[in-house]
């Protein structure tokens, strides 16, 4: 007996929307919260999109994806190729013991390299001129993406006041909605300066980078307008790469690091880092009272850097 796989079922559905891939199997790259991505072998990976996953709407972050693909897909933006959307669409498949319930699909090309996450060099010296000239490549990124996406209109919305209003409906204690509310003013407060087009979710699963150094960025469905900082805050638990990061970019635009805008998208950050990993949400594989315990310091560690209230956190 030969079981069916989520790969056979979406290849079959897709194939009766008139869809023609490569049959499976295929290869798995890469797993997140919201779906599964595969390389297809014909210089192209499909993305599948679950209903659930993590906080906000399937089908907004795929809009916001094609949005952006559809403005700055198949071009070098800044120093970072970007891919080029050869397809989307609704996937509804129900849940069964085999595959989640899933929302739809994006086809698109295929960009080389490793991920971030594995290509950080082991020495100092070598870490710090990939942070530094990744730092330069994300001002670069944003100098270049800026009026092309202003131009085309796309969504002004700014990715950390969406992540606030999401966490503070998502999160149970009334500790934590109380300090959505203070990041919500505090931002908002400071949100007066020019804004930037943000990939909004530059991390170490979303950049890859080749032997020779070129850089791409994956996955734009946090894309949006907002200050430039904001773009560094997966970066806090990881200073021997962070720090670099800031140089690079102070140097290529010319603009010292806001800490204080760095370090209120840092709470962002780690609001959603224990809500998604830590013992906030029941039956979760991470639901590790120890490692709650650490991401809620994280939490209370950027919050104080940010000049925000701590003490009932």
């Amino acid at each position: 007996m030969t079981l069916t796989t989520i790969e056979d079922m979406a290849h079959a559905a897709l194939q009766a929307q008139g869809v023609r891939l490569p049959p499976p199997p295929w290869s798995e790259l890469g797993i997140g919260l919201w779906g599964v991505v595969y390389d297809l072998g014909d210089g192209s990976v499909l993305k599948l999109v679950r209903k659930r996953g993590g906080l906000g709407s399937p089908s907004a972050l795929i809009q916001r994806e094609v949005n952006a693909l559809n403005v700055l897909g198949g071009r070098d933006c800044g120093r970072f190729a970007v891919p080029d959307l050869l397809g989307h669409g609704d996937l509804d498949l129900p849940a069964n013991p085999f595959v989640a319930p899933l929302e739809g699909w994006l086809r698109l090309s295929k960009l080389e390299g490793r991920l971030l996450a594995a290509a950080i060099p082991g020495t100092p010296d070598a870490r710090q001129r990939l942070g530094e000239t990744l730092g330069a490549a994300l001002a670069d990124f944003h100098a270049d993406a800026t009026p092309i996406a202003t131009d085309q209109n796309l969504s002004p919305n700014d990715p950390i006041l969406r992540a606030i209003g999401q966490l503070r409906e998502a999160l149970p204690k009334p500790e934590d909605k109380a300090l959505c509310d203070q990041l919500t003013e505090k931002w908002t407060s400071l949100s007066t300066g020019d804004l930037v087009f943000l990939h909004g979710d530059v991390n170490l699963s979303n950049v890859l980078v080749t032997s020779d150094g070129r850089f791409s960025l994956l996955d734009f469905a946090e894309s949006g307008f907002g200050l430039p900082h904001a773009e560094f805050r997966h970066f806090e638990e990881r200073p021997e790469i962070r720090d670099a990061l800031f140089m690079g970019y102070q140097a290529a635009s010319g603009t010292p690091i806001d800490h204080e805008i760095y370090y209120l998208a840092a709470t962002v950050n780690s609001l959603g880092t224990l809500y998604h990993g830590g013992s906030v949400q029941p039956g979760v594989a991470a639901n590790d009272p120890r490692k709650g315990m650490r991401l809620r310091g994280m939490v209370r560690h950027c919050a104080g850097k940010a000049g925000l209230e701590v003490e009932n956190l």
